[in-house]
């Protein structure tokens, strides 16, 4: 974080943090350390932070929480994706199926994945529907 924060007031380096920041969170969670990889991403989302937060970052920090049993931190970080109106793609709507499925949560899953399916072709009630589920589904989570 000091790194980032050194580059952050490093001008000549902010066209470079984007890039650098989907490094550390890429490598964090090969490591398995994904509470670092979340630390960067949120890191990213500061106010005044250079880093412009891509799909790419997202899909990956998704998919390796959702690998690491951490399903509610991806379920939040997917809902800041689609929060953006970025549609995820199809392996990823995969991994949280799974995920959610390991966690017993198979209503929620069959839901979602109905709902994230439509939204990627394009059909049904859109974003605000899926959004409104994720809402749901996290506030159900930390009941």
């Amino acid at each position: 974080m000091a790194l980032l924060t050194k580059l952050k007031h490093t001008p000549q380096a902010h066209s470079h943090l984007t890039l650098i920041t989907t490094l550390l969170v890429s490598s964090y969670l090969k490591k398995g350390r994904p509470k670092d990889a979340l630390k960067v991403y949120n890191w990213m989302l500061r106010p005044g932070s250079p880093c412009k937060v891509e799909r790419v970052v997202c899909e990956i920090l998704v998919d390796g929480l959702c690998r690491r049993g951490l399903v509610m931190e991806g379920l939040r970080v997917l809902r800041e994706i689609l929060g953006m109106n970025l549609v995820v793609r199809s392996g990823l709507r995969e991994r949280v199926f799974r995920s959610l499925l390991r966690e017993a949560r198979i209503r929620e899953a069959k839901e979602l994945n109905e709902a994230l399916e439509r939204v990627e072709n394009g059909e049904g009630e859109g974003l605000e529907k899926v959004l409104a589920l994720l809402d749901q589904i996290i506030a159900n989570w930390t009941e």
